[in-house]
């Protein structure tokens, strides 16, 4: 099986894998594979049908490391999760490696047709979002904020958000879409979930490079980062800062443990500001109610 960056043959068996942005997509679920977990399925992918050898995965995803078994066992379990659904599995061959390869008795998907049309007739122009979408946000808003969240402050003027078609792939019915900055993304996996419930499609990145590269390709409503990842503590100011250099003025929401006194949390406030992020939360509840505020604020 031959392939190219995007291997657009995998299109064939309901999935679609973007190296470059480590993305794997099956219908209308997409994942972000951290760079290890990426590595791993790139390498299965290329050499697809063949064995490849459990020292061959863990020397391309931890060159010049000495690692556990384990930790490529934890990426295949993701990888599998990640493609679930589609018709190719990663399958063990025992005591050597592993082999992605089509799930037996599979049958190629045919493409869906481009729509075409007629000769002296004008090209039917893209879908836009549905016109519906300021209803179906409030809806969402009333279901997601509950008694607890009804007394939503709206005395601040809400920020400036980009306009633009919806470039995404989520599903239809989705009335906003948030990318969310996270080295550690289980640890909001609950907020995410509660979110992508109620019809606010979440895209996730670990790394500055990730996130930039998403907002590059697509239209969102609003970011969240954290603060620190790895060993740059600044890590989400940094790159709020290069948005703002390349005119992005994508709202930014800085999510950060709290400065333990007065005068830190001024500092706190005040780098956030300077780096042009547009506010900063400390609480999972924080998080939800300045989200809402935001999104019902673009929909009116």
């Amino acid at each position: 099986m031959t392939g190219t960056d995007d291997f657009p043959e995998f299109e064939r068996w309901g999935l679609r894998f973007e190296p470059w942005v480590r993305t794997v997509a099956v219908d209308d679920r997409r994942t972000l594979l951290d760079p290890r977990s990426g590595s791993v399925f790139e390498t299965l992918a290329r050499r697809f049908g063949q064995c490849v050898t459990k020292e061959e995965l863990l020397r391309t995803a931890w060159p010049g490391q000495i690692v556990q078994e384990n930790s490529l066992a934890k990426a295949i379990s993701k990888l599998r999760q990640a493609i679930a659904g589609s018709d190719i599995e990663i399958v063990a061959s025992y005591g050597l490696g592993y082999v992605m390869r089509t799930v037996e008795g599979a049958v190629p998907r045919e493409p869906e047709p481009e729509p075409r049309a007629a000769l002296g007739e004008p090209v039917p122009a893209p879908r836009e979002r549905p016109v519906g979408k300021a209803v179906a946000l409030g809806l969402t808003i009333l279901l997601l904020a509950g008694a607890g969240a009804a007394t939503i402050d709206r005395s601040r003027a809400p920020a400036e958000v980009r306009k633009g078609p919806l470039l995404t792939h989520d599903a239809p019915g989705s009335v906003a879409t948030i990318l969310w900055v996270d080295d550690h993304p289980s640890n909001n996996s609950q907020q995410v979930a509660d979110f992508r419930k109620n019809q606010i499609a979440v895209h996730l990145a670990e790394t500055t490079e990730d996130a930039l590269k998403l907002l590059a390709m697509n239209h969102y409503d609003l970011v969240i980062s954290d603060l620190g990842r790895g060993e740059d503590r600044l890590a989400g100011l940094k790159m709020t800062e290069a948005l703002r250099a390349r005119g992005d003025k994508v709202p930014v929401l800085i999510y950060t443990i709290r400065a333990k006194d007065a005068e830190g949390q001024a500092a706190q406030r005040r780098m956030v500001a300077e780096a042009g992020a547009t506010g900063l939360v400390v609480t999972p509840q924080e998080v939800r109610t300045d989200v809402l505020r935001r999104l019902s604020a673009t929909s009116s």
